[in-house]
């Protein structure tokens, strides 16, 4: 009788993993680090944790770079930073390319930014695409805005898709949007979710309204928040309220605070006040002064001035100017619930 398809595949693939561990044992034994690192990974995919480490350490001990490097990352997800960090030291100091950049990562958890940036550039300098991105976010973050885009772009071209979206958001706040869009079209195709979201949203600010539904459409689909809220705002401008209200609640359900106050606007027009209330004190909870500033009007055109008072305080003293300035015409200034 023949067994199922996926009953064989998995038999071979044991039978496979259990040659290689065998010939791996004899090699390793025999000295060969190459093999002490593979027998370590191999047990270490297996879940024998404690003999991945004892075969990593081995390789390690004898010089071994990838020995050192795949030590120091078993010893981080096991959360023995200080060892995981020693050995990501040594592979890094004896050339190990991607030990320098996740050195860079472990250093940068730590605080220590300034040789998480020594890493990452000497990574980055050695054409490691990852320490290139990683690199441009940390120069970014640094406002060295220049430099960042320039890795950016050094990574990208390399085929980094991650570094092709976040080069696309920087040309975009730089003002170049048609390099931007160039670039988050690359990395949309590729798969990139967040590419898929943010050119979406960059289709509809240049009035590409049937080409933004569709990457916005498959940001969503494929669990953005930010594409199933800005694609609730598309579809609530073209009037389908319907499904304008089912992916704000999808993304308010995610924890995108601007979707629970434009859920709420939308709730409001429909006329559910109770459920528009709802949406805004969850949003309004977490800081966001739009929905205070709902809160007050709402209150105040209900008779509560009170009320409508302590809202839109709570917004002023968060810098909200609409608040102010009901505040200043005790309710006269203020207009309808804004999103």
């Amino acid at each position: 009788m023949r067994w199922p398809r996926a009953r064989r595949k998995r038999d071979r693939e044991q039978l496979q993993d259990a040659q290689a561990r065998s010939l791996y044992e004899r090699l390793a034994i025999a000295g060969d680090t190459d093999a002490m690192n593979s027998l370590g990974l191999l047990l270490s995919e297996q879940g024998d944790l404690r003999g991945a480490r004892t075969w990593l350490q081995r390789a390690a001990d004898a010089g071994d770079p990838g020995g050192m490097y795949n030590l120091g990352v078993l010893l981080r997800e096991q959360e023995d930073v200080e060892g995981a960090r020693t050995w990501l030291q040594r592979a890094a100091d004896a050339g190990h390319t991607v030990a320098m950049s996740y050195l860079g990562v472990l250093l940068r958890e730590q605080g220590d930014a300034g040789q998480a940036r020594t890493w990452y550039a000497r990574a980055a300098e050695a054409g490691d695409p990852d320490a290139m991105d990683s690199l441009a976010f940390l120069l970014l973050e640094e406002q060295e805005t220049g430099e960042a885009r320039t890795w950016y772009a050094r990574a990208a071209e390399a085929g980094h898709v991650g570094a092709m979206s976040n080069l696309g958001v920087v040309l975009k706040v730089q003002g170049d949007l048609e390099g931007a869009r160039a670039w988050l079209q690359r990395a949309a195709e590729a798969g990139h979710v967040g590419a898929m979201s943010n050119l979406g949203a960059l289709l509809k600010e240049q009035g590409d309204a049937e080409g933004a539904r569709t990457w916005l459409q498959q940001a969503a689909d494929a669990g953005d928040p930010g594409g199933m809220y800005n694609l609730g705002r598309l579809l609530h401008e073209q009037e389908d309220l319907e499904g304008a209200r089912t992916w704000h609640e999808r993304a308010a359900d995610a924890g995108m605070i601007d979707a629970m106050t434009n859920l709420g606007v939308l709730l409001d027009e429909q006329g559910e006040t109770e459920e528009a209330y709802a949406w805004w004190q969850r949003a309004a909870a977490t800081g966001d002064t739009d929905a205070m500033y709902n809160l007050g009007v709402r209150l105040y055109q209900q008779g509560d001035a009170e009320g409508a008072r302590i809202w839109w305080q709570r917004a002023a003293d968060a810098g909200d100017t609409d608040a102010m300035d009901a505040l200043r015409g005790n309710g006269g200034a203020a207009g309808e619930p804004s999103s």
